[in-house]
Formats: C-alpha cells, structure tokens, sequence
C-alpha cells in the first residue's frame, strides 16, 4: 500500500537531503512543508515525485494539523529545536498519524512527563520516534548494538566528533545542550559529572585520527535504558579547540538567552572557518566488552563509523530507519528510541551500501 510521507523542514540543510534520499529509495508519495515557499519550489521543480508543497509553521499547532492532514507519516527535520519545541510531536499525537524526529524534541524540550506523552501514544495506537539522524540516532543503535550482542554488558563508551558547518539555529541548539547535566552510568545508576569532565584522547578513524572529546548530556541513551549494561558514557568533541571552549564557558553561564544568541553567531561562523582547518564530516566510535554467556570470558568490541557529510550522513540514517519502519509492520504503540525500533545489523550494513566506512574490530 502506498503511503504519503510529509517532510516537515523540507527546506533546510538535513530536510532537502532527505527528500533527495527518501526520493530515490521508497515508492511513497512524499509531500515536502516548510516556512519558505519559494524555498520549497526550487525543490519540489527538481524532483517528479514530489506530490505536493506546503507552507507550514511549525510553531502554530493549526498550521501543523492542516499538514498532518494530508499525510501517512511525517519526519520532523525542522529547527531550531528550542524555538518550536514539542508542538510538532503534540499535533502528530492529537492527529494520530505516526511521528519520526531527526533531533530530541521531545526528550529536550518537553514540558510535559515523559511518561505522558509515552501513555498518550499508546492510547493512540501510534509509535512516535525521537533522536533518528546520525547524532543523536546511531549512539543509540550502537547501545543496542552492545546490548544485543552481550549477555551482560561491563562497560560501553560512545564517543563522536564532527566537523560542519552549523546554521544559526544548530549552533543556539548545541549551546542549549551544552548547559544540561553531564551524566554517566556507573555500577547500575546515573551520577552527575562536573563541566568539562573525562577529557580524553580518541583515535577516530583517518581523516580525524587522534581527538580530543568531553563527557555529554547523553539525552538519546537514558530513555528506556538497557538493563544489562553496567556502565556507559557518551562523549562529544570538534577537531577545533576555539569550538570546545565555547561549548564549555557557555555551558557554566547563567541562564541568558541574549547571550546564547550572540556566542552562537561566533559558534557559527568558527564552525565555517573550521571546515578549512581540519578535516570535515562525522565519526563515531564504540567501545565495549561483555559476556556472551554467564560463565565465559569477557569479550570487547569496537566499532568506527565514518562520513564526510554530518548533514548527509544524518538524512541517510533518517532515510533508512523511515524505509525500515514502512518494510516491517511494527507492531508497536508508544515513545521510542531510534535504537530500540531499527535492527542494529540491518542499519550498520544499510549505512556500509550508502557511502558511510564502517568497520568492526
């Protein structure tokens, strides 16, 4: 049966890959919504497949029903996070169309419980996925992945860089994140770490080689936690030291939005000086041991992964999970994870076909 997917932030630098993406790997219709109609146009006179455009803001919960109106499914690629917040989530919930976000919306910016919103999908009927681009998205694939492949899990450690350059509203976005609590996972509970935490050497795969990363706010992980892993951090740099110690002054300032706009334009304009003074794209690296069975030896895994496009690589992970949930009929009502719906394998092996090294050692 063929279903009608929106695109919400169509035409932004993730959303117009995606469409590209979702274009050329599904038999859907695929209509695209944005605030820029003219924007919007330019993209829809590129492809044939495209349906229909709409002009959509995605702060007003009218203008979003009228969207899910029309649509089977929407993927969520609109920005700034902090600026619409949870109404894109709520309005797909009271409209009981399915709902999928390449950020964490939800899990950031939600006033609600999250124990809420998780029940009132449920009674809905629908699945409502959060955290679904490269990153945040494959940190919790590869938690699963760990999971999955251990019995008993001792330890796991995430760790990411990336080097792009940020639009205004990602970089008031990463400075916002930047001022949450730092949290790892020791001996079976969450303790806070203080700023600037476990700064530690990683030797990413070439082009990054050797990086510097922080302990991070690990947003995408805590919900839903495994519980066969023991101890866990998410840790998070740039190949740039001016960019690390934006990050972390602006994380120990006061709460002063003025400020954050303000240190977010020299954010942005360092990510694109950035780009001509070390190599550019995404990398991430898991390390973990385990058990297979009760009784054997412990057992470490690592595994790198590697694009040269942070916004591509996370419209081609967006685009793989969107085609893997209209492939398998998931009988699931609820508020998830990208990791706990997509198949750890099937996505790593998807990601090796579509321009990504991977590897696992």
């Amino acid at each position: 049966m063929v279903k009608t997917i929106g695109i919400l932030g169509a035409s932004g630098a993730v959303g117009k890959k995606l469409t590209k993406e979702l274009l050329g790997n599904t038999k859907n219709n695929v209509v695209i919504a944005g605030r820029k109609e003219k924007k919007l146009r330019e993209i829809y006179n590129k492809f044939d497949k495209i349906i229909d455009i709409c002009s959509v803001d995605a702060g007003s919960k009218k203008s979003l029903k009228k969207f899910y109106s029309k649509i089977d499914m929407v993927v969520n690629c609109s920005g700034p996070v902090h600026t619409f917040k949870t109404l894109p989530a709520e309005a797909a919930i009271e409209e009981t169309i399915p709902y999928v976000e390449s950020g964490m919306s939800i899990l950031n910016e939600c006033d609600k419980n999250i124990q809420e919103i998780d029940q009132n999908t449920k009674e809905k009927g629908i699945l409502m996925i959060t955290g679904a681009g490269a990153f945040p998205g494959i940190s919790r694939v590869l938690l699963e992945l760990a999971s999955r492949r251990f019995v008993t899990v001792d330890n796991v450690k995430v760790s990411v860089i990336f080097n792009d350059p940020l639009s205004m509203g990602s970089a008031v976005d990463m400075l916002l994140e930047s001022r949450k609590p730092i949290e790892v996972f020791e001996n079976g509970q969450w303790i806070i770490q203080k700023l600037g935490a476990m700064k530690e050497a990683i030797c990413f795969v070439p082009p990054f080689n050797i990086q510097h990363v922080y302990a991070s706010p690990p947003t995408d992980t805590q919900l839903h936690f495994p519980t066969n892993i023991q101890n866990f951090i998410l840790k998070l740099g740039t190949p740039s030291f001016l960019s690390d110690i934006m990050v972390l002054v602006h994380s120990i300032n006061t709460d002063n939005y003025r400020l954050t706009e303000v240190m977010a334009r020299c954010f942005k304009y360092v990510s694109w000086i950035n780009q001509y003074l070390a190599p550019c794209g995404l990398a991430i690296r898991m390390d973990a041991a385990g058990k297979k069975s009760n009784n054997a030896l412990s057992e470490k895994i690592v595994v790198n992964l590697y694009h040269p496009d942070t916004f591509a690589a996370t419209s081609t992970v967006i685009g793989c999970g969107v085609n893997f949930l209209l492939e398998n009929t998931l009988k699931k009502a609820g508020l998830f994870t990208f990791g706990e719906i997509v198949d750890p394998i099937w996505l790593l092996k998807k990601l090796q076909s579509k321009h990504f090294l991977v590897t696992e050692i």
